[in-house]
């Protein structure tokens, strides 16, 4: 189920402005995320895409979740932007929906979702998007490697895991944002060794809430500082088998 498109609007306004993203409450953003949003309740009744549907909820666990992210890219001013395990365009279609300007890539190994995400940007017309289907640990070792100033990753893997899959995406001076729940904290302790190896460091970690939920969440954005070693990424069986 989705709002109509006034209300869709609406609503979604007065949730940018209550989490402090008062920047995106243009309705032309809002109008693209209701296209986003129809085509996702629509496709969700064909095939899984989220167990996510009462409205509100898809609005802010969604939308103002990838918005934050969003905000935070575009402090970085880049010029392109990679989503590691995009799933069902989240956070890869929002933020394409509110920084035209930036190139985004949505990259996932499922043919499936991938094909709904590249639909689903056409019908939004987001002209400087991708949607590239293939496995990050093998795309991390080809033409993509070290060709994006900005990688996010929203509930891909633990952290060590997505440090791997994604800095050797990154050029030098390109920062990774991953998007995590209450064990981030717990998580960036673990990843300190994996960030050492990959040449790269955290900087912040971002501390928010979604409008009308108690669970905080986080963003961990770590800077890459020199060209990552050939050794990463790893094959999918050894990075399963240890996580650095």
């Amino acid at each position: 189920m989705v709002y109509e498109k006034e209300k869709f609007i609406a609503e979604y306004q007065k949730m940018a402005e209550d989490a402090g993203l008062d920047c995106f409450c243009d309705p032309v953003i809002g109008e693209r995320l209701h296209i986003i949003a129809a085509n996702l309740d629509e496709c969700s009744k064909r095939f899984n895409l989220t167990a996510i549907t009462e409205p509100r909820e898809v609005l802010a666990k969604h939308f103002i979740d990838s918005l934050f992210t969003a905000k935070e890219a575009a402090s970085h001013s880049p010029g392109n932007l990679l989503d590691v395990g995009s799933g069902a365009g989240f956070p890869s279609l929002p933020i394409a929906a509110a920084l035209p300007g930036v190139h985004v890539t949505a990259l996932d190994s499922t043919n499936k979702k991938i094909t709904y995400i590249r639909d689903t940007a056409e019908k939004c017309g987001l002209a400087s998007f991708d949607a590239i289907c293939t496995r990050a640990e093998e795309a991390g070792r080809g033409e993509m490697r070290e060709q994006f100033d900005i990688v996010t990753a929203r509930a891909v893997a633990r952290l060590p895991v997505l440090l791997e899959l994604c800095t050797p995406f990154l050029r030098v001076g390109g920062h990774f944002i991953a998007m995590k729940g209450s064990a981030a904290r717990e998580e960036a302790e673990e990843a300190r060794n994996a960030a050492s190896l990959l040449s790269c460091e955290r900087i912040r970690i971002t501390p928010y809430f979604l409008p009308g939920l108690e669970d905080q969440r986080f963003l961990l954005i770590y800077r890459k500082n020199s060209p990552t070693s050939s050794t990463y990424p790893r094959n999918a069986a050894r990075i399963a088998k240890k996580s650095l």
